[in-house]
């Protein structure tokens, strides 16, 4: 039988990760949240939705040229450890969720586990560029309306 302590519980932060709907222009991207972790932390992520409601284009015309980067979908959500800049696209995360249809998306990944001091950060991003090659007009700026919640748990020391 799992039981928690009252040591083990008063160590134990569950900190919500949420965004309300927002619209994300043609590739800019939101931190939504940032949690430092430092020794003994323990970050473990396991619980993410997120959510496209509206397009500004038929999604059936974009094509994978207007993608940022091609295996992040139309929008994303990331977890990223010292982000510093520039868009999260082009960096590795640690976890992404990823949105390729109007419609919910929910986080099926294992936990992951973080104990390595620095910064985690959620940014949420919209994947889109113009391109001269897709049917959308590169005059046309692909925007997007999301949302996300999710949850983390911090625990602040090990025992």
């Amino acid at each position: 039988m799992a039981f928690i302590t009252e040591k083990k519980l008063a160590g134990t932060l569950d900190v919500p990760v949420a965004l309300p709907l927002t619209e994300l222009l043609q590739g800019d991207w939101l931190i939504v949240a940032t949690i430092k972790v430092v020794e003994p932390m323990r970050l473990s992520y396991r619980y993410m939705n997120l959510q496209l409601t509206e397009a500004t284009v038929d999604l059936d015309d974009i094509t994978s040229s207007n993608k940022i980067s091609a295996n992040l979908d139309l929008a994303f959500i990331g977890l990223y450890r010292d982000y510093v800049s520039g868009h999260p696209g082009l960096s590795a995360a640690l976890d992404a969720v990823k949105v390729s249809s109007i419609g919910l998306v929910q986080r099926t990944s294992p936990v992951v586990l973080a104990t390595t001091p620095g910064v985690y950060s959620f940014i949420v991003a919209n994947n889109m560029q113009a391109s001269s090659t897709s049917s959308v007009p590169t005059t046309t700026s692909i925007d997007f309306k999301l949302c996300a919640s999710g949850m983390v748990r911090l625990e602040l020391d090990r025992n």
